[in-house]
């Protein structure tokens, strides 16, 4: 089970809830994320539920983990784009590359990883854990590790879109810049604590409800070979198994995604199309682990404590014979989770046998 061991996590709203159902309100809550407004989960409720992921994640220096962003504010994060906070959500609101030429792009003020993240204490706190032995340890960059979505973070989804059919070298050039900086991201990430990582995250969501967000053979011509780059460069500093973030309908790039090195998929979004437990298990069983699946847009925020507990048994039963399932939720639990469901996913995973 995963509680709080990547990126996706809990929203704070929910954190808060599950703090207050547990007895825990004294614990602090500080921000994992605030571009994702998801919370660090505190050592007592990961341990509380029996939780076997830990998170290993250097601290960004752009923001303060003691301090959420408030409803409606507008701030910049280090690549340069504006979100604003709307909902519980830091929403994309400010693309500074949106109308940039190739020499803008060549010109722009990159984000120097070796001032945005602090390692400090960081490969102590690893090597602890890993001493231990008693959990697997996560790794995260600071920052989900994603390319593709990066690039379009700073030129906007419909320009880029554009661009990989009418543009193409708009799209080199911006990959080449985002992929160098994960690199050395990397780098100096894995240093650290590669030795000690059993899984390292990356991310691209390169799905929609129906099918992939561009057709098989532009991912294969622009996003892959920049993706297979990257995971042969951390390939390099350590032995952890790859996990791959997409949300949405991929089944049609899952053998793209295996073949340059991703074993893990998450977070098997059930609800897009061809995704489906069961069906996933007997086409690609054999070539990943499947992470997540428990459904936080119908489930989660609708159902009652026993409906999650019959999704989970469900879901177990699909994907854990033979092995190659973590359970966890789909993507990050929202504010409209109320604790009494967030409870019964892991308390009734405890409780069942396959």
């Amino acid at each position: 089970m995963d509680l709080g061991g990547r990126q996706t996590t809990l929203m704070i709203p929910a954190y808060e809830a599950i703090k207050k159902h547990l007895g825990y309100e004294n614990l602090p809550t500080k921000v994992m994320s605030h571009i994702w407004q998801t919370a660090y989960i505190d050592e007592a409720i990961l341990t509380h539920y029996d939780i076997d992921t830990r998170h290993i994640r250097p601290k960004n220096k752009a923001f303060n983990p003691d301090k959420p962003f408030k409803d409606e504010e507008v701030f910049t994060d280090p690549w340069g784009v504006q979100r604003k906070i709307s909902g519980g959500y830091a929403n994309l609101c400010g693309y500074p590359l949106q109308k940039a030429t190739i020499e803008d792009i060549e010109n722009y003020n990159w984000p120097d990883p070796e001032v945005q993240f602090d390692y400090t204490g960081l490969k102590d706190h690893a090597k602890k854990l890993y001493d231990q032995g008693e959990y697997a340890l996560v790794g995260c960059i600071g920052s989900p590790c994603n390319s593709f979505e990066q690039a379009w973070y700073l030129r906007g989804l419909s320009e880029f879109m554009l661009d990989m059919a009418m543009n193409k070298d708009i799209v080199h050039a911006l990959m080449r810049k985002v992929v160098d900086h994960r690199k050395r991201t990397v780098e100096l990430y894995l240093n650290e604590v590669g030795e000690y990582l059993d899984v390292i995250q990356m991310a691209d969501d390169l799905g929609t409800q129906k099918t992939t967000l561009m057709s098989p053979a532009s991912y294969r011509e622009l996003i892959k070979p920049y993706q297979a780059e990257l995971i042969e460069h951390i390939r390099k500093f350590t032995k952890a198994k790859v996990y791959h973030h997409s949300c949405g309908a991929i089944t049609g790039i899952m053998d793209d995604l295996r073949e340059i090195g991703i074993e893990i998929l998450n977070p098997v979004q059930i609800t897009a199309e061809g995704m489906q437990t069961d069906n996933l298990k007997k086409r690609f069983g054999d070539k990943f682990t499947f992470w997540g699946a428990i459904d936080t847009f119908e489930v989660l925020p609708k159902g009652t404590p026993a409906d999650v507990a019959k999704e989970v048994k469900r879901v177990i039963g699909d994907l854990a014979p033979g092995g190659g399932y973590v359970l966890g939720s789909i993507h990050n639990i929202q504010f409209d989770v109320t604790a009494e469901n967030i409870d019964a996913m892991f308390t009734s995973a405890k409780a069942c046998t396959i």
